[in-house]
C-alpha cells in the first residue's frame, strides 16, 4: 500500500506537469487535459479505479480552488448577482431535468430510471466552470458572478431533489423499504434556511472591517454580540501574527472550517470554502511596522493560487477523469444514448439558462450565452445520484450507469472548449449576429469589462 501511493502519486503529479505543458503549447485549458489523461490513465490501467488517499487530497483541492476564488471575488458583486440569477437557477435545473427525463423515456427504460437520468443532469459543477473562468482570466467578469451565484442555489435545489426523489422512487419501486418522509423534507429545508443564515451572519456581521469604525454607535444587541466575538476571535490578529509568517495555514483553517460547516449542513464542503474566501476583505491583511502600513494579501493570494490552481486542485480534476471507464462491449449498445442525451442536454442547459439569464437576470446577450455555457458541466451530485442508483440500490442498469457517467463526462469536457470558443465574442473581438440578435458584445468596447 505504501509502495502503491508513492507510485500512483508519481504518475498523477507527472500527468498533471504534462497537462500544464500541453494546455500551454496548445493554448487551452489544462482542466480538459486533466480529465482526458484520468479517463487514459486507468483505461490503460496505470491508474486504479479508486485510491482513497490520492482522491482525498483532490478534494482538499476542489476546497482549496473554491475557496481561491471566493477570495478574488468581490462580497458586494456576489450579493447583486445572487438576486439576479434565481431565474438562471431554477430554469437552467428544470430543463435539463426534462432532457434526461424523456430521454431515458424514449429509450425505453422505465419511470424510475427517468427520474435518476433527470436527477443526474441537474446539479452544476461550479468548480470546473470557475477553473475554465479563470484560464481565460474571464473570473472576475459579470457572467462568472451569475454562474457562481446560480450554482449556489442550484445545488440547494438539486439537493432537495435528492432528497425527495430517491426515497419516492426507492419506496415505489421497491427496491428499499424505506418510504418517503415529509419529516426528513423539513429537516433539509430547515438546514439549508440555518446554513445561508450562518453564512449570511458571518459574512455581513463577523467579519466586516466596517464595524470597527461603528463601534461608538447605537446597533441592536445582536450586533453588539457580534462586535464581542469579532474582537475575541480576532480574524485580523489572526492573519497579521508575526507580521504574516503564518497567513497562509490560517487561510487553510478558515477554508477547511466553512468546508466543515457547509458539510454539516448538507453542502459539498467547496461550497462552504467559497463563502470562506468570499468574506475575507484585504483590509485584514494590513499591519503596521515603525508606523507604515503594510499588506501582505498579494503574498497570500500567490500562495492559494499555487496550492489551488498548480498543486492540489489539478488532482481533483485528474482523478475526475478517472470515473469512466471504457469497456468494448457495452460501448456498442450506449453509443447512441449518450450522444442523443449529451445533445438534448447541452441545447436544453444553453438554450434555458441563457434565455432567463438574459428575461429574468437583464443580463447582456453576451453574458447569457457565456452564462448558458457556463452551465453545463455536471458536479460531484451527479455521481452520488449515479452511486446511489447502481451501485447502493439496482435502480438503473450497467448499461444506464454507463450512458450517465458517459454524459456527464462529455459535458464536462465540454464546458473549457465552449467557454474559450466564446471569449472572443465575449470581449468584441468577434461579431456575431443570429436572426437579426447581437449576441456578441460590440467591437472596441470590450475592454471596459472582463
Amino acid at each position: 500500500m505504501h509502495h502503491d501511493l508513492w507510485l500512483y502519486s508519481t504518475i498523477v503529479i507527472l500527468l498533471i506537469v504534462a497537462a500544464k505543458i500541453l494546455s500551454a503549447k496548445t493554448r487551452t485549458v489544462d482542466v480538459l487535459w486533466l480529465i482526458l489523461f484520468g479517463s487514459i490513465a486507468v483505461n490503460i490501467g496505470i491508474l486504479p479505479k479508486e485510491h482513497q488517499v490520492i482522491e482525498a487530497i483532490g478534494e482538499w483541492g476542489i476546497v482549496f480552488v473554491m475557496f481561491a476564488l471566493g477570495f478574488d471575488e468581490n462580497l458586494s458583486n456576489f450579493m447583486r448577482g445572487l438576486k439576479k440569477s434565481m431565474g438562471i437557477a431554477i430554469v437552467g435545473a428544470l430543463f435539463p431535468f426534462l432532457a434526461g427525463f424523456y430521454t431515458a423515456g424514449f429509450f425505453g427504460f422505465d419511470f424510475y430510471s427517468q427520474m435518476i437520468w433527470g436527477l443526474t443532469m441537474t446539479a452544476t459543477a461550479v468548480s470546473l466552470t470557475m477553473v475554465s473562468l479563470k484560464d481565460e482570466n474571464l473570473h472576475k467578469s459579470t457572467a462568472a458572478t451569475a454562474i457562481m451565484t446560480a450554482a449556489v442555489v442550484d445545488d440547494v435545489l438539486s439537493l432537495i431533489g435528492l432528497s425527495i426523489l430517491i426515497p419516492i422512487i426507492l419506496s415505489a419501486g421497491e427496491a428499499s423499504s424505506v418510504g418517503f418522509d415529509i419529516g426528513s423534507l423539513g429537516i433539509i429545508i430547515i438546514k439549508v434556511i440555518l446554513f445561508f443564515s450562518l453564512m449570511s451572519f458571518i459574512g455581513l456581521i463577523l467579519f466586516p472591517d466596517s464595524l470597527a469604525v461603528e463601534k461608538n454607535k447605537k446597533h441592536s444587541i445582536v450586533f453588539d454580540i457580534a462586535m464581542k466575538v469579532r474582537h475575541e476571535l480576532g480574524i485580523r490578529k489572526l492573519l497579521v501574527t508575526q507580521n504574516g509568517k503564518f497567513t497562509p495555514v490560517i487561510m487553510i483553517l478558515i477554508a477547511f472550517i466553512f468546508g466543515l460547516l457547509a458539510e454539516i449542513f448538507g453542502f459539498h464542503p467547496a461550497i462552504g470554502a467559497y463563502f470562506g474566501g468570499l468574506f475575507l476583505k484585504g483590509e485584514y491583511f494590513n499591519f503596521s511596522i515603525n508606523e507604515e502600513i503594510k499588506s501582505h494579501q498579494e503574498d497570500a493570494k500567490y500562495i492559494m493560487d499555487h496550492l489551488a490552481f498548480t498543486i492540489f486542485g489539478p488532482i481533483f480534476f485528474l482523478m475526475l477523469g478517472t470515473k469512466l471507464l471504457f469497456d468494448v462491449e457495452i460501448l456498442s449498445t450506449v453509443l447512441l444514448p449518450i450522444f442523443v442525451l449529451f445533445i438534448s442536454v447541452l441545447v436544453f442547459q444553453v438554450l434555458a439558462a441563457s434565455m432567463a439569464a438574459r428575461w429574468t437576470g437583464k443580463y447582456k446577450w453576451h453574458e447569457s450565452v457565456m452564462i448558458g455555457f457556463g452551465m453545463l458541466g455536471r458536479a460531484e451530485l451527479a455521481f452520488i445520484v449515479i452511486n446511489i442508483a447502481y451501485a447502493q440500490n439496482h435502480i438503473i442498469s450497467l448499461e444506464q450507469f454507463y450512458i450517465l457517467i458517459g454524459v456527464v463526462f462529455l459535458l464536462n469536457m465540454t464546458v473549457p472548449s465552449a467557454i474559450k470558443w466564446w471569449k472572443p465574442y465575449y470581449l468584441g473581438k468577434k461579431q456575431l449576429k443570429l436572426f437579426g440578435i447581437q449576441l456578441s458584445r460590440k467591437e472596441n468596447i470590450w475592454k471596459d469589462d472582463i
